[in-house]
């Protein structure tokens, strides 16, 4: 089950289209050190799979004390995309806090690696359902 969509943490646009190389969305600013348990919601619309040498596709959270981040974000929670679909991070304020002591502010990261590569995707937070 999937929680609410609040356009106001939507992490990424699926109507920005494909990315084609590594890209960070602009951050959100969102209270991550007191959200309690929540997850990001990413939803794979295209990609593409395969390729020489083989593409592969790593969507991170990333958190910091900036909305504008920093040279040195904090990965929160990572997910490997294998074809089209959903996929969930779960994620706490918590285990957020811990790795990131003054996170203010949150984004997603898409890593591309490999031969012709496209990943058309859309992310949000929402609360643990």
């Amino acid at each position: 089950m999937y929680g609410p969509f609040d356009k106001q943490l939507e992490l990424r646009n699926v109507a920005d289209g494909a990315e084609t190389a590594t890209a960070s969305e602009t951050g959100v600013t969102f209270p991550v050190r007191m959200a309690g348990d929540f997850k990001a919601i990413i939803y794979v619309s295209d990609v593409t799979i395969g390729g020489s040498p083989e593409n592969t596709y790593v969507l991170t959270v990333e958190t910091d004390s900036v909305s504008a981040f920093s040279d040195s974000p904090v990965e929160v929670g990572r997910v490997t995309v294998t074809g089209k679909g959903v996929y969930e991070i779960p994620l706490s304020g918590a285990a957020v806090e811990q790795r990131d002591p003054d996170a203010a502010t949150i984004r997603i990261t898409a890593t591309l690696a490999g031969g012709t590569k496209s990943i058309t995707y859309g992310a949000y937070i929402a609360p643990a359902v």
